[in-house]
């Protein structure tokens, strides 16, 4: 069984990216979350889902950090256009790896990032 159809991108964190991702590692539960955030300003990403989801996978200093290992930081649901989505941040070996935000809905119809007031457990 093959993953989601991901396209390559080489592109910074948008502010609405880095703040969801911020608010993740805050409220998650990593035992060194100063690490994680201390790769903020070095994230960027590499690749993107492009089923019109708006998951991303992560390049740390334009490095690729591998998926292969991941394990969960940030499990949380949010609202997007009044519809149920789930959010969830990844880390490989302490490295921030993943951003991945789906329909609970399973809809195929795109779709952008939760607003932080809207994420609850």
């Amino acid at each position: 069984m093959s993953g989601p159809a991901l396209e390559a991108v080489e592109r910074p964190l948008t502010s609405r990216e880095r703040e969801l991702v911020l608010w993740l590692i805050e409220h998650g539960e990593y035992a060194d979350p100063e690490r994680l955030k201390s790769q903020l300003p070095s994230l960027s990403v590499r690749e993107r889902c492009t089923c019109g989801c708006p998951t991303v996978y992560f390049a740390v200093d334009g490095v690729p950090v591998p998926r292969k290992g991941e394990r969960l930081v940030s499990d949380y649901l949010a609202l997007v256009e009044g519809a149920d989505v789930g959010v969830m941040l990844f880390e490989t070996d302490g490295l921030l790896s993943s951003l991945e935000v789906y329909s609970c809905a399973g809809s195929s119809e795109p779709f952008g990032l939760p607003e932080i007031n809207s994420i609850h457990p």
